[in-house]
């Protein structure tokens, strides 16, 4: 488990052997500047491909990953695939839609970085919820401490603090050591409603 070892999983899949396919669990990927002061990310998880734009690239990430749910993964390596890419065309058309489905995912973290500091908790919380298996009717609880979702959002752990504050009084959530629970998904859907989803809706997700 490498929740608590984000530099440990980084440093493993840092060099992207080639493409992945997530069978389970969820993590986010913070990218910063060199001293480590400055972070912003993405959620990847289930049903989310890795590595399909880098299969021909040799080059190493400068990122952190924080593993919120232990991460299961199918790897296809790069040398299988481009070999069989070149008896195969139609496996370009599948690294299309693996590197689409990838480049989704960042763009519409770039999108969130530019909205507020609740907006942008309040879409990882409901990146996060996507992600996982959900019961119906069941209050959905995600594993998650204020250190790894500060990472993952690039908030200040002071700032965050006050931000779940906000949205605990407001009866979004309730608030756990190591634990968000999602107790109103309409209501924290109603504050990011008016952010630019054009890429990735998670309610849309979480309902599907």
């Amino acid at each position: 488990n490498y929740a608590t070892k984000p530099f440990e999983i980084t440093k493993k899949f840092q060099n992207l052997p080639g493409v992945f396919y997530i069978l389970s669990g969820s993590a986010g990927i913070c990218f910063s500047t060199e001293n480590m002061k400055s972070l912003s990310g993405g959620v990847i998880g289930r049903g989310d491909w890795m590595g399909a734009l880098s299969i021909h690239a040799d080059y190493n990430l400068f990122a952190v990953a924080e593993e919120v749910e232990p991460i299961t993964m199918v790897l296809f390596p790069a040398s299988k695939v481009l070999e069989l890419a070149e008896r195969k065309c139609m496996v370009y058309k599948w690294l299309l839609h693996c590197g689409t489905k990838a480049q989704s995912i960042w763009m519409q973290a770039y999108l969130s970085s530019i909205h507020k500091k609740e907006q942008k908790t309040i879409y990882v919380l409901l990146e996060l919820a996507a992600r996982q298996t959900n019961i119906a009717g069941a209050t959905v609880s995600i594993n998650i401490s204020q250190i790894q979702l500060s990472s993952i959002t690039g908030i200040s752990r002071p700032r965050l603090n006050e931000v779940l504050k906000g949205i605990e009084q407001q009866g979004l959530v309730k608030i756990q050591r190591g634990k968000v629970f999602i107790t109103d998904v309409k209501g924290l859907y109603e504050h990011i409603s008016p952010m630019n989803l054009m890429i990735r809706d998670p309610v849309a997700e979480i309902k599907a």
